[in-house]
């Protein structure tokens, strides 16, 4: 039997990373080409150089198809929390007699549940967050089941128009005969949390370089999700502007950073060349800890804007490479939201880092995508 192999573009907001893979033997996944390309990224929903853009975005894809020797009839896009919003409908249809629950009649459940009539947006995913039969009783996939009547709680996730229009030729000029979009919050949620977990609710922050993305997460959906410009690279900046230092000296300090430190004669050493920086850690610490208090107050925002009552047990489920790698992040951003705070990172061989979450997810959510859409995602991708 032909393995399957599928070719992703993970759009970050320092990066754009290209990847060619094949499921593998026992559930694994193989990496047959893999390419980034860094670019200037983007900020509060909005590129700073689309010409730029469109050259990583070409760079990586040439790259990884000589490198894989495979040309792609679909690219599955990611696409970041702040191209994204999430729309969440309750509807119920009622059938002329009790039968057996199909693929029809829950697509029928999605179409008529909502139009959308925004011309800003597209519609990339849909997915439940449970479904109820006529008995009163929920499933989280309701295919097969039998009722006369089928009622759901679904997630609609919806793409500003911007960034397919961008995307979009530059991936079929590739040789690409489809692209699909995804959410990138959807496919982490799916792949990094267990499904018991996502039951229980969960919720996910991916922290990156210029960017956040804040989501809660039920069954097999995202129920609120907030992007806002925050990352690791503000950081940088902010030690940059301080400390009057070029950027790269910055982003090697802030690798050094460890929160648990920071008495007056406490110093961080930074190598450049034959060149050596002391920093004080007290001060760099200061501002690393201001910087993280902005993070919570966003979301603390995001808490109380999702209005949403979020069970005491359900932890904050950090990824990306934006601040986990700081040591004490973590902990000092637990006890400022008087929460649990956690690290996701994926289960992927040489890709198993924070960093690496985005892309591996959707790898892995690629993957699962039939040759002709039925099941569970045909929900998420058929909105033609």
């Amino acid at each position: 039997m032909q393995k399957k192999t599928v070719t992703v573009l993970d759009v970050g907001s320092s990066c754009v990373t290209a990847a060619v893979a094949e499921s593998g033997p026992n559930n694994t996944i193989v990496i047959k080409g893999f390419a980034k390309q860094t670019y200037s990224g983007f900020a509060d929903g909005e590129f700073f150089d689309r010409a730029e853009t469109e050259g990583a975005v070409r760079a990586c894809l040439k790259q990884v198809c000589v490198s894989s020797k495979n040309v792609p009839d679909t690219v599955y896009i990611g696409v970041p929390g702040e191209f994204t919003t999430v729309v969440l409908k309750d509807y119920q249809i009622a059938f002329d007699r009790a039968r057996k629950i199909g693929e029809n009649e829950l697509n029928r459940l999605y179409d008529t549940a909502y139009e959308l009539k925004s011309k800003r947006y597209s519609i990339i995913n849909r997915s439940g967050v449970y479904f109820t039969l006529d008995d009163a009783r929920r499933v989280a996939d309701p295919v097969g089941e039998t009722g006369k009547v089928l009622q759901g709680c679904l997630s609609y996730v919806l793409c500003d128009k911007k960034f397919i229009d961008l995307f979009s030729p530059v991936v079929s000029k590739c040789g690409a005969e489809r692209v699909e979009f995804v959410s990138s919050a959807l496919a982490e949620a799916l792949g990094l949390f267990a499904p018991e977990v996502r039951d229980r609710t969960a919720i996910l922050l991916d922290i990156g370089y210029i960017t956040t993305s804040f989501s809660i997460v039920q069954g097999d959906a995202i129920i609120y999700q907030k992007g806002f410009s925050y990352g690791g690279g503000y950081i940088a900046a902010a030690f940059t502007e301080y400390f009057d230092i070029d950027a790269d000296i910055a982003e090697k300090l802030k690798r050094k950073v460890n929160l648990s430190i920071g008495g007056e004669s406490e110093t961080y050493k930074v190598l450049d060349g034959d060149k050596e920086y002391s920093f004080p850690a007290d001060k760099v610490n200061e501002i690393v800890f201001a910087s993280l208090d902005e993070v919570c107050e966003n979301i603390e925002f995001c808490i109380t804007d999702s209005r949403f009552v979020i069970p005491e047990y359900v932890p904050l489920s950090i990824t990306g490479g934006g601040i986990c790698y700081i040591r004490g992040a973590k902990e000092h951003m637990s006890r400022r939201l008087n929460m649990v705070t956690e690290t996701l990172t994926p289960n992927l061989p040489n890709r198993n880092r924070p960093s690496d979450s985005s892309m591996a997810a959707l790898i892995s959510l690629a993957l699962k995508q039939p040759v002709k859409k039925t099941g569970f995602l045909k929900k998420l991708f058929n909105f033609k």
